[in-house]
């Protein structure tokens, strides 16, 4: 196994910045992209070699010289794009370099049920179509060299889905939540690296998954929040399965239930 040396954070936001900074404490070369200039000069004075991308007219020459590219760029940065844009990166890699692409578990279907990596109905969601599309699309153009990370509802460093459902009405009361955090997310991307798991779809996720109107009315209260208020009872969900994750890469979940995520 060839040791990973330079990576590529495509998308320096949330998740790409820390991630970033993760490697670079590791001793990678790291470079990066964002469409901020601000934020590419935070990153550049940290050490990330940091380019700007906006749209196809960009210069990605440079993606020719790493190793691994995590494709972190969300599917509401380019619409219906999305999918054509994802392989227009990629065809600027090297022959040799590997791929993770972060996608969401938004494209399963809601099926009332435990939902793994095999499970082939696709969300009704445009996201979840869009997110759908671009794996299609770069699993027949990387094959082999490509791995799929499903990431559950994202919560970490300040950000949280009670801070924009404070205080209004959903349905579902009992529906179970999917979630994992920022430290998690990380931890699973390493992991893959780590063990040179190439060619897969795995999910990332809590094994615990309580219902929404339990783990949102607490949270909402840890945070001095006004609660969301639930007025239904379970309509459609689905329960994403972690059990991949652990098993194949055998990564352990620094927080495996929403409950102990720090807040």
């Amino acid at each position: 196994m060839k040791k990973v040396e330079r990576i590529a954070i495509v998308g320096c936001g949330w998740l790409g910045a820390p991630l970033a900074e993760f490697y670079l404490e590791k001793g990678l070369l790291v470079y990066g992209t964002t469409r901020t200039p601000s934020k590419a000069t935070l990153l550049a004075q940290k050490g990330v070699h940091m380019h700007l991308l906006n749209d196809f007219t960009d210069d990605l020459t440079w993606l020719a010289s790493v190793d691994v590219v995590v494709l972190n760029i969300p599917p509401s940065s380019f619409g219906t794009e999305y999918p054509r844009f994802m392989t227009h990166i990629v065809r600027f890699i090297g022959g040799k370099t590997n791929v993770i692409f972060i996608s969401s578990t938004s494209v399963y279907d809601n099926q009332n049920k435990v939902v793994n990596e095999d499970s082939t109905e696709v969300g009704n969601s445009a996201r979840g179509k869009t997110v759908y599309a671009a794996e299609q699309e770069l699993s027949s153009l990387l094959s082999t060299r490509l791995t799929i990370l499903r990431m559950a509802g994202l919560v970490g460093n300040n950000r949280h889905p009670v801070k924009f459902m404070t205080g209004k009405n959903y349905p579902g009361k009992s529906e179970p939540i999917n979630l994992i955090h920022l430290e998690d997310c990380i931890g699973l991307i390493d992991a893959v690296i780590e063990n040179a798991c190439w060619e897969e779809t795995i999910n990332g996720c809590t094994a615990e998954h309580p219902q929404k109107e339990e783990y949102y009315t607490w949270a909402a209260e840890k945070l001095d929040l006004t609660a969301p208020i639930f007025n239904t009872e379970k309509t459609t969900f689905k329960i994403i399965s972690n059990e991949k994750s652990s098993n194949l890469l055998g990564y352990i979940y620094r927080y495996n239930n929403p409950f102990d995520f720090p807040l």
